[in-house]
């Protein structure tokens, strides 16, 4: 089988889209022959300039859902995709949404257009024009593919209800892990999980975005677990240079951006995760955080709220999900609670493993939509 990936980012890099890209194009690569069409140029036609200005006034107009730019990237995948091609596949909807071709086309992404509309911040106060554009080519690209794959319930359910998709082309598949592979086995896992220092919690947080990722409210709770609970805990926060907050305390430590794109930084993030507890994220929006298979992949259990896509990864079973808006209180409560009880804080941590061995991979998850693919 022939697929041609397409992306926009300027190359299939670990540093785009936090891994995604180019984990995808490795993962299909050991499926698949494989072709690439990236870097796709935006050009801005003197119409795509006139509705900026007019529109960006006092909302937000931004050119990568309109028809100019989507039929321009149709023009240079045109010229570039090769007659022997059997599947066109893209992790975006954008750049398909005007391509015309006998080929068939297949998406996986992790959210339609209609689902962040007002969810996440960079999708709040648009621009009538903007949200009419976003809509339409969302409409497109989910009405000419041939497979559209989410890689949660929630965004499924997005393309079924805000854009009448027919559900019989949908497939959930969720994302895997962004670190090269380790090859643990399950007695590795439990090595590690032993090696864990059991009277001091170990919490990570990783995330880049403060606010949505709920940094406070991590704090907050941390803060609690140390002072109400009386129980000794850390609060490891990765991803964020200059934190909005003065005066941490010292179980508070902050180690700053670490690039997944060198092998030191990818080493410091697997020695961070490894001796972490518990990954604590307690998102007030998220799609597929990728960064819950990366510490499940260690026998991490993850700690976070039931909002967009994170019940399609996270459950009872391999972690903590309490509702979106709990006070940090009640977060503190549940981390305590399975902390102290070592029977089900092993149980967790073995379950998390067990859940990415099994379904948070990128072998299994591309094996599955390569399968779907072929079906095509």
């Amino acid at each position: 089988m022939n697929i041609t990936y397409i992306t926009n980012f300027p190359s299939i890099d670990v540093k785009h889209w936090s891994g995604l890209v180019y984990y995808m194009a490795k993962s299909l690569e050991r499926e698949a022959d494989m072709e690439y069409i990236t870097g796709l140029e935006e050009n801005w036609p003197l119409s795509l300039k006139i509705k900026n200005k007019i529109y960006g006034r006092n909302k937000i107009y931004r050119a990568d859902r309109s028809p100019e730019i989507g039929k321009g990237y149709a023009r240079q995948i045109l010229k570039q995709l090769k007659q022997s091609t059997d599947i066109v596949f893209s992790p975006s909807t954008t750049v398909l949404s005007y391509l015309d071709t006998n080929k068939p086309k297949v998406i996986y992404t992790d959210a339609t257009f209609a689902s962040m509309i007002n969810y996440y911040n960079y999708f709040t106060n648009l621009s009538t024009q903007y949200t009419k554009e976003g809509m339409k080519t969302e409409q497109l690209s989910l009405d000419s593919c041939k497979l559209a794959i989410f890689s949660s319930q929630w965004a499924a359910d997005s393309a079924i209800r805000d854009y009448n998709t027919d559900p019989s082309k949908i497939r959930i598949v969720p994302f895997g892990a962004n670190l090269p592979p380790q090859n643990l086995g399950l007695e590795d896992i439990k090595k590690i999980v032993e090696k864990r220092n059991g009277r001091t919690c170990q919490l990570l947080f990783l995330g880049v975005e403060w606010h949505r990722k709920g940094g406070d409210i991590a704090i907050e709770a941390v803060k609690y677990l140390n002072e109400s609970l009386n129980l000794p805990a850390e609060l490891h926060i990765v991803g964020i240079d200059d934190l909005p907050v003065e005066d941490l305390p010292p179980y508070i430590i902050n180690h700053g951006r670490i690039s997944k794109g060198t092998p030191e930084g990818v080493k410091r993030i697997e020695d961070l995760i490894t001796h972490s507890h518990f990954l604590f994220i307690p998102s007030r929006a998220d799609c597929t955080p990728v960064v819950f298979s990366e510490a499940m992949s260690y026998g991490v259990p993850c700690v976070s709220s039931n909002t967009g896509g994170i019940p399609s990864i996270l459950n009872e079973d391999n972690g903590i999900v309490l509702p979106s808006g709990i006070a940090p209180e009640e977060y503190a409560k549940r981390i305590y609670e399975a902390f102290i009880d070592n029977k089900r804080y092993n149980e967790l941590a073995l379950s998390a493993f067990n859940d990415y061995k099994t379904r948070l991979n990128w072998d299994v998850a591309m094996g599955k939509v390569v399968e779907y693919m072929k079906e095509l």
